[in-house]
């Protein structure tokens, strides 16, 4: 990569400046704090045992006494339900997995409870057999028990066992917590380390304090330095700024970049204004200049007002002119329509003239026809004729049923001729099959014939089931012959199982015989047994023969590790012999790092020796630095040498930003020096934002400079923003060095389809 003290250099200089702007950062969390904090009491939470726990210890919860008062105040009296303490103990004995028929009525049983019986009904959840159903429970109760005593409730949480389990019990315990208090929650998320559990629960606190002070919960998000994109946190914060102030809300997304995160805004903007009023929504959707803003503003504006007024919202739909926008505003209608009078709705679509906006409306109908009678649109499905409609309405109805009605989704598909169409279709299923029954599923899954359709939807069930009984799963895999599809299904039983049960889950991966599905399922266990058991995990892996296995062993030990505790990976390493097993552990401490703060990972790769070992460090920092602040990931490559490293390195940030900030991404890339790298980022930059932004991508698509691939991704470009803004498209595509009969083609296709 480069000599060590060059590296070193390059790296110090941006950290230092990486460093005064997290310095700021952190200046502007205590303003805000400052701002919206008020008088709290500080309690520590009771220790509770924590010997499976992993993770640093938490804040100390602060709390309101009159958000604690109120909450105890509005639940007074709600304790004289109708079922006793042991009548809910029972209940919670006996329900099982894939039982959700039941939990809407367990949302009404857990608001009845009285916060001081809480611990003992938590108590009962423990003892539930079924992983799956504990967690959820314990969810709802932690969540409820918080509203009046986050205390005690992040107490409980912090003593649960497992680290998947614990994190999910705090973030319910911070949900609840934001409920009363939203900027004590969102005051105590920032204490926590940088990492995972830090943007979740960030991440939580924003969207309770969003619908009490929407500015504040932006200026959180931006401050946070976390992937909004990645949370959706974007969307809560103007959903309820528009129930406020929608025209301020407006106001407020004209200021943001483009990008996933205007997208989420300009959605939640559309949806809550025109639930108050459709038609000063649909005068600024008319107004904003991007095309693809335009339609999918209006699309989520005809969705909320054909709920509220569908006659309206049908008339003003029917008088648009035939296009994108019409197509997307008509199957909008046809959503909301279907759930009322589906035959109606039918009757409706059948009568417009033949063409996608037809075939698409429909579609949506019958999915939602499905939901209420199955069988009567089975009939009418299978009385269409033949072809790329019937196949399409087939999907959708699959699409629909998935979560709901698995079993009536799979008739439908078993109803669909072999082909693309059907494998699509499995691939819907699966997925909420999954979810409801994911030992039924794999069954199903095992009678169908062997495709890429079947090993991709073996591969989602897997997860589900090993997830809710890994015993189960495991004596599942026995019964599958050797196969890709049995050795992933393995890793995924390990991984899962080690978070409920290492020692479990060890005594069963060690039994296995030789070969890659032991491999894989032992690098799965690797991250949880360093978290519990450190030392133990090393000398195991040093147990192991040389090679392959040994090294990714070590490298997700380190990764885990250093996520946690960077300095403690640091020590352990230097105690490795010099070799390939130590170049492993010291790239995985990189990448664990890495997750909680990029500009310390980037140090530590500086300090590594040039190599493989520190080529493979940077590109894991720069993967993930992206994310969090490409533009800082961005400094720190240009630091890096002529090569591949580099290469790969821009290129990554280019894709990434590409998606958070389109405009901002195409600015750096004007910086760049006209080499290999920079045309590797344009040709990324350019397939990220196409579908979305293509009046970005058009000037950059021109300038790649390999003739077969600039033509191919100016015709990308081209059939992307004819559909927007065809005018626009036409001036450019006519200045472009694509040759005319391809130029003549895609201007006959846009022509087809208005």
């Amino acid at each position: 990569m480069k000599t060590r003290a060059n590296l070193s250099f390059n790296m110090n200089a941006k950290s230092f400046i990486g460093l005064v702007l997290v310095t700021a950062s952190a200046l502007g969390a205590g303003y805000w704090i400052g701002r919206h904090g008020s008088a709290s009491t500080g309690l520590a939470p009771t220790a509770a045992d924590s010997t499976a726990r992993a993770g640093a210890p938490l804040p100390l919860v602060k709390i309101k006494r009159t958000a604690v008062e109120s909450a105890a105040a509005e639940k007074a009296g709600s304790a004289d339900g109708k079922l006793s303490l042991a009548d809910i103990e029972a209940k919670i004995r006996e329900l099982r997995e894939g039982d959700r028929r039941h939990w809407k009525d367990w949302q009404k049983i857990i608001d009845s409870v009285a916060s001081a019986d809480i611990p003992q009904l938590l108590a009962a959840v423990e003892k539930n057999p079924s992983r799956s159903t504990r967690d959820g429970l314990r969810i709802q109760f932690l969540s409820r028990w918080a509203e009046s005593d986050p205390v005690a409730a992040m107490s409980y949480a912090n003593g649960v066992t497992g680290k998947q389990s614990r994190e999910q019990a705090i973030l319910a315990v911070l949900r609840g917590w934001s409920e009363k208090d939203p900027d004590g929650a969102a005051a105590w998320a920032q204490q926590l380390p940088p990492g995972q559990l830090r943007n979740q629960a960030l991440n939580a606190a924003i969207n309770g304090l969003a619908a009490t002070n929407p500015q504040g919960a932006l200026e959180l998000l931006q401050s946070s330095g976390m992937n909004s994109r990645q949370w959706g946190s974007m969307y809560s914060i103007f959903s309820a700024w528009a129930e406020r102030d929608p025209a301020a809300a407006a106001a407020k997304l004209a200021e943001l970049p483009g990008g996933q995160q205007r997208s989420q805004a300009l959605q939640a903007i559309a949806s809550s204004w025109a639930a108050k009023d459709p038609q000063a929504a649909i005068a600024w959707a008319n107004g904003l200049a991007n095309g693809n803003d335009k339609r999918t503003a209006i699309g989520s504006i005809v969705s909320q007002w054909a709920g509220n007024d569908l006659t309206g919202a049908l008339a003003w739909v029917q008088q648009l002119p035939e296009g994108n926008t019409k197509r997307s505003a008509m199957s909008s209608v046809g959503n909301q329509w279907a759930q009322s009078d589906p035959k109606g709705a039918m009757t409706f679509a059948q009568n417009l003239p033949a063409g996608s906006t037809r075939n698409g409306l429909m579609a949506n109908i019958v999915g939602q026809w499905a939901q209420q009678d199955s069988e009567a649109a089975l009939t009418y499905v299978q009385g269409l004729p033949a072809g790329s409609e019937r196949n399409q309405i087939f999907q959708n109805i699959v699409s629909t049923l998935a979560y709901q009605d698995p079993k009536t989704a799979a008739a439908f598909v078993s109803a669909m001729p072999p082909g693309n169409a059907q494998m699509n279709a499995v691939s819907q299923l699966v997925h909420g099959f999954a979810n409801s029954d994911p030992k039924a599923a794999m069954e199903w899954l095992q009678t169908l014939p062997e495709g890429s359709a079947k090993r991709n939807a073996f591969q989602s069930v897997s997860w589900q089931l090993a997830e809710n009984d890994p015993k189960a799963a495991a004596d599942f895999i026995n019964t599958m012959p050797p196969s890709r599809e049995r050795d992933n299904f393995v890793s995924n039983v390990a991984r899962q199982w080690s978070q409920a049960d290492l020692n479990g889950a060890m005594e069963w991966v060690i039994q296995m015989p030789e070969g890659r599905a032991r491999q894989n399922a032992l690098s799965s266990l690797a991250p949880q047994w360093a978290q519990s058991d450190p030392q133990g995990a090393l000398t195991f892996a040093q147990g192991l023969p040389a090679g392959g296995q040994q090294n990714s062993f070590l490298s997700s030990i380190a990764s885990s590790m250093a996520a946690n505790d960077s300095k403690a990976a640091m020590e352990m390493a230097g105690r490795l012999p010099d070799g390939d097993g130590r170049n492993s552990f010291l790239s995985g401490i990189a990448s664990g790092m890495a997750q909680n703060s990029p500009e310390e990972a980037a140090r530590f790769v500086a300090s590594l020796p040039a190599g493989k070992a520190q080529d493979g460090a940077a590109m894991s920092v720069v993967s993930q630095w992206a994310y969090a602040d490409p533009k800082g990931a961005a400094a720190w490559a240009a630091g890096f040498p002529e090569g591949s490293t580099r290469d790969n390195a821009i290129q990554s940030i280019a894709s990434t930003w590409s998606n958070n900030d389109p405009k901002a991404a195409s600015e750096w890339l004007g910086s760049l020096p006209t080499d290999k790298a920079q045309e590797r980022a344009i040709q990324s930059f350019v397939n990220q934002i196409s579908w979305q932004f293509p009046e970005i991508a058009a000037p950059w698509a021109a300038k790649i400079t390999e003739p077969n691939q600039r033509n191919m991704t100016i015709e990308n470009v081209a059939r992307q923003w004819l559909q927007v803004d065809p005018k626009a498209a036409e001036t450019w595509l006519a200045q472009t060095p694509l040759p005319d009969d391809r130029k003549q083609r895609l201007l006959k296709s846009r022509q087809g389809l208005d």
